[in-house]
């Protein structure tokens, strides 16, 4: 009897776990519509709905929606039909590119079943790429400025320095005196990217702005506290005024801040080798053998490198 109610039992859970599925497979079996010989069914509209991005996939979640899908399903059936009646894919230059299409879909599935599918990464190697590349998890400190340039050019003379100088001098003592930096600089800074914004710099650390500016006057911005503004900074390129704006420290990132971006770059880097290794098995399985001689001897040949021009000797 015991033996009997057990069975029993088990049927009973194995109906109520197959429920489910029987339903889903009822729901993709539904026909939507009917094409010659062709139907349209629920397991079509998943198909291409399943590709889009989820915004893009609710719009057919409505009947309005799907009915819409349906209706572009129904032409492209009546089209295919239509072309394989006619052995349109039978074309030699339609069949090249039907396979082209075939074979970049089952390679897509291939990799993604050989290669991607068998990638891993556990926390443990999580955890020792953030231990081993801590500094890639550091954000230096960051400031930004603004700046009133008076330019001088590479060979300036005496005279043109010290008149750009004294153009410095001048908008010194405008700020002392109250000006706004800002305002002072739209007004007179010779700095064409940044005079329009009131010579504002956007955001940079140390070493990102000393081609553009100099050593000097990144040194300095780094230096000031926020708010401050410098004295007269002289670089090769002319004499700065630098207003600090804000500043933002230095920061570090978590483990678990930055667990996801890299599993992301441990993944791609284990896939990319994975691949790698996956392509050379299938050299030993599927021999391959390039015909260098015929490639050469069917392109033309390459353009002789070009000779360096030999200076033209002096007019008497």
């Amino acid at each position: 009897m015991k033996k009997v109610l057990l069975i029993t039992a088990l049927i009973v859970a194995a109906a109520i776990l197959t429920m489910p599925f029987a339903a889903m497979a009822k729901e993709a079996a539904k026909v939507y519509a009917t094409v010659g010989k062709e139907t349209i069914t629920q397991a079509d509209i998943d198909s291409k709905t399943s590709m889009l991005p989820p915004q893009f996939r609710a719009r057919y979640e409505t009947a309005e929606g799907k009915k819409k899908l349906v209706e572009q399903l129904t032409k492209m059936s009546l089209l295919s039909q239509e072309a394989r009646r006619l052995q349109l894919d039978k074309k030699e230059e339609v069949a090249k590119r039907i396979k082209e299409i075939a074979d970049n879909l089952i390679i897509q599935e291939l990799i993604k079943q050989e290669v991607i599918d068998k990638i891993k990464v556990g926390d443990a190697d999580l955890e020792k790429y953030y231990k081993e590349h801590k500094q890639e998890f550091i954000e230096p400190e960051k400031v930004k400025v603004n700046i009133i340039l008076f330019k001088l050019k590479d060979n300036a003379t005496p005279e043109e320095k010290k008149a750009q100088k004294k153009k410095a001098d001048q908008a010194q003592k405008r700020l002392k005196k109250g000006d706004d930096f800002e305002k002072l600089a739209k007004e007179v800074s010779e700095d064409e990217r940044t005079k329009n914004s009131g010579g504002n710099t956007g955001f940079f650390s140390k070493g990102k702005r000393m081609n553009t500016y100099g050593e000097k006057v990144e040194e300095k911005a780094l230096a000031l506290k926020t708010g401050q503004i410098s004295d007269i900074i002289e670089e090769k390129n002319g004499y700065y005024l630098i207003k600090v704006g804000e500043k933002k420290p230095q920061k570090e990132e978590t483990f678990q801040d930055a667990k996801s971006k890299i599993e992301r770059r441990m993944q791609q880097e284990e896939q990319r080798k994975a691949y790698d290794t996956y392509l050379e098995s299938l050299k030993k399985q599927y021999p391959v053998k390039i015909n260098e001689e015929n490639i050469a001897a069917g392109a033309p040949a390459s353009p002789p490198a070009p000779q360096p021009q030999q200076p033209k000797p002096a007019q008497p």
